[in-house]
């Protein structure tokens, strides 16, 4: 397989901390904002 022009976090230094980092991000954003709405208990 052919990785590398499939994944370019794979040349970035922090490629996949950066990505765990918007993955982390893509759940607490939301539920942030539906616990403020008072959607969640």
């Amino acid at each position: 397989m052919n990785f590398k022009s499939g994944f370019p976090e794979l040349e970035w230094q922090n490629g996949y901390p950066f990505s765990l980092a918007q993955m982390l991000a893509s759940v607490a954003v939301p539920f942030t904002i539906f616990r403020r709405k008072g959607w969640l208990r």
